[in-house]
């Protein structure tokens, strides 16, 4: 009976050695994540924003702060393409889309963004604004 206790023991000490396996890469699976995937609240950070155009036509994009300073300023966004995202200062500010093409409107938005705001402009297939409210990050 001795034995067979000592013996259950093994077995069981067996098992849980040979059935534990590790990380073949030696990874840590948090190095993995992102920092949205671990949701960290954005804090005090500039706005940022891009464009998006679906349209036809090349703009032209500007932010424009209230003393008239360009803050961005991203020229010859061709059609069907998306810019990167850029940062700029909070407060009241003027998103511009150009374009030297006949019959399209050159459209603004007057917007006061603060710290961890972002304005995607996008751009429709009629060269036209559709987006129009800022997120928060």
């Amino acid at each position: 009976m001795k034995n067979l206790l000592k013996s259950t023991l093994l077995v069981c000490l067996a098992l849980t050695l040979f059935t534990c396996t590790s990380d073949p890469s030696g990874n840590n699976i948090s190095d993995d994540l992102t920092p949205s995937q671990f949701n960290d609240p954005c804090v005090d950070q500039d706005p940022i924003t891009r464009v998006i155009n679906n349209g036809t036509v090349t703009v032209d994009f500007k932010v424009i702060d209230s003393d008239g300073e360009v803050l961005v300023d991203i020229p010859n966004i061709p059609a069907n393409t998306t810019t990167s995202w850029a940062s700029f200062g909070e407060g009241e500010v003027l998103f511009s889309i150009d374009s030297n093409q006949t019959l399209v409107s050159d459209d603004k938005v007057l917007l006061n963004m603060n710290s961890c705001m972002a304005y995607e402009i996008e751009i429709n297939s009629s060269n036209e604004i559709v987006s129009y409210i800022p997120t928060i990050l």
